[in-house]
């Protein structure tokens, strides 16, 4: 079959037209797109060098930037809630400071949690209450969605440390029913963190045994002994609250001794740690007055 040519330039003038139409909407798809895997490297280059606070505040800034763009990333919306812990523990000093980024990290961590297909299945019974109906979608968490919810426990339980007992009270419920929900996906996730949250909580919440306290920071410690932060917090958390003086300055003296460099992965967490140790131990005095 043959053409004229009248037909075959119609046609290329179609086509032309045709995908120049749709390119503008392409293009910035696109675009959006590579602005967001751009602003993830600078993120994660940047977190590579946290244990300098200038590249620990910038790879929160460039995360969240990329979730801004992209609200729904498991990876970045953990890392972005994990960069707000640490900034808030390590680098910013005044408590108002540490309580806004304790409240970003569990803010964006629930918003993600709650927004989850097995949240939703979990929570949708219209029987129940509306704090029951959470506590089923907590228990219906799925797998992947561990660093998440971890980081949120986190944060959320360093806020809740600085506050009133009765908010500590009020909280506890979901609190812990994230972090069982946590141990029964894996319980080693983070140097054993979650036995060391609940040995934070527990120690600072009325009417609970302090043994539950410490046998959770010594499940934490054994199981991972180079991670220092299980030291410390139980120094800060257990041991005032106990009164014990002798145990408080013994761990944190075998903070000061160690090698913080024996898991690199948490290189700069124990670096800072050390510095906490430091501080603490000149507060002594006061801390057991």
């Amino acid at each position: 079959m043959k053409y004229s040519k009248r037909t075959i330039y119609i046609f290329f003038l179609l086509v032309f037209f045709g995908c120049a139409s749709r390119s503008p909407l392409s293009n910035r798809y696109i675009s959006k797109n590579k602005n967001i895997q751009h602003l993830i490297k600078l993120g994660k280059s940047h977190w590579d060098r946290r244990v300098d606070p200038k590249d620990a505040r910038l790879a929160n800034h460039f995360l969240s930037k990329a979730i801004e763009l992209d609200p729904y990333n498991l990876e970045t919306i953990a890392l972005y809630s994990r960069s707000c812990y640490f900034l808030g523990r390590f680098i910013e000093k005044s408590p108002a400071a540490k309580d806004s980024l304790y409240f970003e990290g569990f803010t964006k961590g629930w918003d993600f949690i709650t927004s989850s297909p097995s949240f939703k299945l979990g929570f949708s019974p219209e029987d129940q209450d509306s704090v029951s109906r959470i506590m089923t979608g907590v228990e219906n968490l799925s797998g992947d969605l561990l660093p998440v919810a971890y980081w949120w426990a986190e944060n959320y339980t360093s806020y809740l440390l600085t506050k009133p007992a009765l908010q500590r009270i009020e909280r506890r419920d979901v609190l812990e029913t994230v972090l069982h929900r946590l141990l029964s996906i894996n319980p080693e996730y983070y140097f054993h963190g979650v036995n060391r949250i609940f040995g934070s909580f527990y120690a600072k919440l009325p009417g609970i045994e302090l043994s539950q306290s410490e046998n959770n920071f010594e499940k934490s410690i054994s199981g991972d002994p180079d991670f220092l932060n299980s030291y410390v917090a139980r120094s800060q958390y257990l041991f005032t609250k106990k009164g014990d003086k002798d145990s408080f300055i013994k761990d944190l003296q075998y903070v000061l001794n160690s090698d913080p460099t024996k898991l690199p992965e948490a290189s700069p967490e124990n670096l800072f740690e050390q510095e906490i140790a430091k501080d603490l131990l000149k507060k002594k005095d006061s801390l057991f007055e």
